[in-house]
């Protein structure tokens, strides 16, 4: 498909729906949310790190988002297929299920549990828009009480409907036509002066920096309309053609980043995300590292 009309096709469906978004589905508003916090078939999944004990959203479960990710399994540092599974099922969260993720920072935690729920072939999961944040700003009811996690149907891995890039798919990648290498990380750890204790530090060659904060509205974390964000990603050159592999330090925010890029209509099965990220690739003598001059 030709290029200008991938773009008019896309801002046709973006138009229509409320904010835009060609998939306004991956979002829960916090009006929606509050009247359906007690659905059997609703799944909400506080990933707040902290705050959870002394109050959290009617019905949500907590969890460690650290879970999600295995630091000792390269290289593809993903939960195997079985244990993601069964801590699925400790959540109560089975193949049927709606499930509606949140944190108090505009999705960089919830986003990760949304990529990996897709990976593993779940579709039916969003974002709170605006996450903890918008919530309390509303006032809306909280609660203490922990929610039972039963699910009637076992959670199975199914055909992934999103992608994962180890570091040799990076290297592949540099300065390959029609990819996009995108860096969701600071601009202090681009520059080199961030090391957030990685042995070595600056970026990828010819990868393109999209800091996920720049996607969402400061005070109350909810996205900003999809003109805007497209808009953000566009005048860096990332088109709806593109291929996106993204990374950061540990998977958040490049999950952040490729969120919002479905957020805004990009095939899912080219988003990728490193999930070695900087962390590995940082730590390694062997992968080539640029630095600001």
């Amino acid at each position: 498909m030709p290029l200008l009309l991938a773009l008019l096709l896309l801002s046709l469906q973006s138009a229509a729906t409320p904010g835009g978004y060609a998939r306004p589905e991956l979002l829960v508003d916090t009006a929606w949310l509050a009247t359906r916090t007690a659905d059997a078939n609703l799944r909400i999944v506080d990933l707040r790190p902290r705050g959870y004990a002394e109050g959290h959203i009617p019905n949500a479960v907590w969890l460690d988002n650290n879970w999600i990710r295995n630091p000792k399994a390269p290289p593809d540092f993903l939960p195997a297929p079985a244990d993601f599974e069964a801590l699925m099922a400790k959540l109560g969260i089975g193949p049927d299920t709606r499930v509606v993720a949140y944190d108090e920072r505009g999705g960089i935690y919830a986003a990760r549990l949304w990529w990996i729920l897709n990976y593993y072939g779940h579709a039916d999961v969003a974002l709170l828009n605006g996450g903890w944040t918008k919530w309390t700003l509303e006032a809306r009811a909280t609660s203490t009480d922990l929610p039972a996690l039963a699910a009637s149907t076992p959670f199975r891995v199914k055909t992934r409907r999103t992608g994962h890039a180890t570091a040799r798919d990076v290297l592949a990648a540099i300065s390959t036509p029609g990819v996009k290498i995108v860096d969701a990380r600071s601009q202090g750890e681009i520059d080199g002066k961030d090391f957030r204790g990685i042995k070595r530090a600056g970026f990828i060659e010819s990868s393109v920096p999209v800091y996920w904060e720049d996607t969402f509205d400061p005070k109350t974390h909810a996205f900003k309309p999809a003109a805007e964000i497209a808009t953000l990603y566009r005048d860096k050159g990332i088109l709806p053609s593109d291929e996106i592999i993204a990374y950061c330090q540990v998977g958040m925010r490049a999950s952040h980043d490729l969120f919002t890029l479905a957020l805004i209509g990009h095939d899912l099965a080219r988003l990728r995300n490193y999930y070695g990220a900087w962390e590995e690739w940082g730590n390694r003598e062997d992968t080539p590292i640029k630095t600001k001059p």
